[in-house]
């Protein structure tokens, strides 16, 4: 037991933070956490959420949990929108670079590796940027097998670079938009 333990202990980490945080959501109102925490400071934990739980698709829910409760408590969904989107855009270029990194690493003898280059390749850009876009903005589908594609295809991050940081702000406003609908 002690073995597991210390093999899988982030795992552990992590999966006791999203319980932690999830009971934070089912027993405060967002009301009351948003006047706990004050409208500036919401802003500031929202980019932070958004920098770290994007790095990973099982924080990446949680992070959204809490723009819909902030949203609900009286924050600002464009605000939310723009200091998350920031968040989740640098989240999401770490994740590319070091995507990137871990393609030029990869052998070349890696046949899906070789077969996802050869077929990214040979799209134009007027359909890799919407796609992407729609992916990063409208879809639950999680942005770090998106951008493992994107570093896989070989395409230039400058050039992908606004498409990622209007998708990431996107989302995050939809969210918190919907979220103040819906309730």
């Amino acid at each position: 037991m002690k073995e597991f333990l210390k093999k899988n202990k982030l795992i552990i980490f992590l999966l006791a933070l999203l319980v932690l945080w999830t009971a934070v959501f089912s027993f405060i109102h967002p009301e009351r956490l948003v006047d706990e925490l004050g409208v500036n400071n919401i802003y500031l934990i929202v980019f932070l959420l958004a920098v770290f739980g994007g790095l990973s698709t099982v924080t990446g829910t949680s992070f959204f949990i809490a723009v819909s409760a902030f949203s609900i408590g009286g924050a600002d969904p464009f605000l939310l929108g723009i200091f998350g989107g920031i968040g989740i855009f640098i989240s999401d270029t770490i994740f590319f670079l070091v995507a990137k990194y871990g393609v030029n690493k990869i052998s070349l003898e890696n046949k899906r590796a070789i077969w996802i280059r050869d077929k990214m390749s040979k799209l134009p850009n007027w359909i890799i940027f919407p796609v992407t876009y729609v992916w990063l903005g409208f879809t639950p589908l999680p942005n770090d097998l998106l951008m493992i594609i994107l570093a896989l295809s070989c395409i230039s991050y400058k050039k992908i670079l606004p498409v990622v940081f209007a998708g990431s702000i996107t989302v995050v406003m939809v969210t918190a938009y919907l979220a103040k609908l819906l309730i």
